[in-house]
């Protein structure tokens, strides 16, 4: 954590209250650490395939996270334990496929998904964050699998449990599907 010494007070001694940065977006190459005090935190995945990676949210109050390009992320892992909210967008082909995501203590996280094969065989753990809300827009396919030949895939959603989400939807844990397939 950043730190800011205050001079227009007089005390004894020194005292620093913490300063949060206002943004800062990656680009992933390798694995991705958010830096520590960032309001928001930007990762974007494009250009080419990447293999494993881990990408830490760090304590970033929003975590966002965006995969563009066809197979971008294969057998990713995202950890956003102390995120506030994570937002996951995925329009590229096979993006997330393999992966896993670790939702933490997170209050809210939000998955858009509009790329085909997206997620495919992946792990969403949601259990102690507060809300879950996964959208399958038009022409994305959410965990889908068994095109060419290929055996059906399992996809597993972890919901939030013992959560007190009190929003506008019914549930702390929603599939909505706009025009896409499960």
């Amino acid at each position: 954590m950043l730190y800011k010494k205050l001079s227009f007070v007089s005390f004894i001694g020194s005292v620093f209250l913490p300063v949060r940065y206002v943004n800062a977006q990656y680009t992933v190459n390798g694995d991705v650490t958010c830096a520590a005090g960032l309001e928001t935190c930007t990762i974007t995945c494009s250009g080419k395939e990447q293999g494993a990676v881990n990408i830490f949210c760090n304590d970033a109050t929003n975590c966002v996270f965006d995969c563009v390009d066809s197979k971008c992320t294969l057998n990713a892992r995202i950890f956003a334990q102390n995120a506030n909210t994570l937002t996951i967008t995925s329009t590229g082909e096979q993006c997330m496929k393999w992966s896993q995501i670790d939702a933490g203590n997170a209050e809210n996280v939000n998955i858009v998904v509009s790329g085909t094969e997206t997620m495919k065989n992946s792990y969403i753990n949601a259990r102690n964050a507060q809300f879950l809300h996964i959208q399958v827009a038009s022409g994305g396919e959410f965990g889908q699998g068994g095109k060419d030949g290929e055996t059906y895939n399992e996809m597993y959603v972890d919901c939030p449990r013992g959560s007190s989400y009190s929003g506008a939807y019914n549930a702390p844990c929603v599939l909505e599907m706009t025009g896409g397939d499960l």
